[in-house]
């Protein structure tokens, strides 16, 4: 409930209400599109899409060239969805036989929401991501002798990251975020947009034990700190540019890279409980990449969404990474309708 509290409120102060009829109505004003680069499908055509899913969590220390490395035991998500104007639902099932041995690499819980609201020139990514169950990937950074392929199970260590990005595109008439994304419009002609935002990055990290094994084999790897949980906040600007490639008319690569820098405070907790923090710089790293096939009456792509985070710790020229997004497969289907479903209104798009 605290999740779906927060991304509403997120959401909810980006609209302007207003009331009619005893009625609450959202206005969202729609910019017209350059038709002779986008094709629109929202008034007339309802998008039904299957879809398979895989989300991730993983998060590093890094001190010079010495880390530790913690993931998830990630699977897969075969789900099915729809769009119609303002409305798009997506509804999915997790598949145990696709995620990796528990035996091998431990069991981890997840709610992972990550929407992507698309409203006017903004593009609004959000993070809602609750991990419980890592691994540590690269286990030869300890002192057991695991055998090259091995891992060290961490079913106590517990994530949470709540992060939230805004990006101004400046060339939306011509360049379309929906069409690889969300299927209900499609990219004509190649185009391209420059970005410009930023953001918000949150993230707590605890366990039972120490973070950085006791039996970590690096000598002074964060100057002996043990410590069992880490928390960090920033907030930054970037800057990226946006394109689409469209090739034959039907077929298309969209990239979309920003890069930006700001401020960080981190925190860890020892295993004494003593509280130590500094603050210092952090950087972000935000890319979307997608391609595949679209017509008027057909989708099939693969889209990739990530977002790097690298804070300030409190050791020099010590980092914590954290790496969050998703890769999709996605096929849709459009119907064009005689008639309309719903009243025509002003038009959001919220995966």
């Amino acid at each position: 409930m605290e999740i779906s509290k927060r991304v509403i409120f997120c959401i909810l102060i980006l609209f302007r209400f207003t009331l009619a009829d005893g009625q609450t109505t959202i206005l969202i004003h729609h910019t017209d599109k350059d038709t002779t680069f986008i094709r629109e499908y929202y008034r007339r055509h309802l998008v039904i899409r299957a879809y398979e899913s895989t989300k991730f969590n993983n998060f590093k220390f890094i001190d010079g060239h010495k880390k530790l490395v913690y993931k998830p035991n990630d699977h897969d998500v075969f789900g099915i969805g729809f769009n119609y104007r303002f409305l798009s639902i997506n509804a999915g099932v997790y598949i145990p036989s696709a995620g990796k041995d528990i035996g091998e690499y431990g069991r981890t819980m997840a709610l992972d929401l990550q929407p992507h609201v698309y409203v006017h020139r903004f593009i609004i990514d959000l993070y809602a991501q609750f991990y419980h169950g890592y691994y540590l990937s690269n286990a030869g950074a300890t002192q057991y002798n695991y055998p090259h392929d091995d891992v060290e199970k961490r079913p106590d260590i517990a994530t949470r990251n709540i992060s939230v990005g805004i990006q101004y595109v400046f060339n939306d008439k011509r360049f379309s975020y929906n069409a690889p994304f969300y299927q209900n419009e499609r990219q004509k002609k190649s185009a391209g947009s420059f970005l410009l935002g930023g953001g918000v990055y949150h993230t707590d990290i605890s366990g039972d034990s120490a973070l950085t094994p006791v039996n970590i084999s690096y000598a002074n790897f964060f100057n002996n700190y043990h410590f069992n949980a880490t928390h960090s906040t920033g907030i930054g600007l970037n800057g990226g540019y946006a394109y689409t490639l469209v090739i034959k008319k039907l077929f298309f690569l969209t990239e979309i890279i920003s890069a930006g820098a700001g401020l960080n405070n981190a925190m860890l907790t020892t295993e004494s409980n003593q509280l130590v923090q500094k603050n210092g710089a952090g950087f972000n790293l935000s890319a979307q990449l997608a391609a595949g096939y679209n017509s008027d009456n057909y989708f099939a792509g693969v889209t990739y969404i990530r977002l790097v985070t690298e804070n300030n710790s409190i050791v020099p020229g010590a980092w914590q990474e954290v790496n969050t997004g998703n890769f999709r497969f996605t096929v849709a289907k459009r119907i064009r309708l005689n008639k309309a479903l719903i009243p025509k209104s002003d038009l959001i798009h919220i995966d």
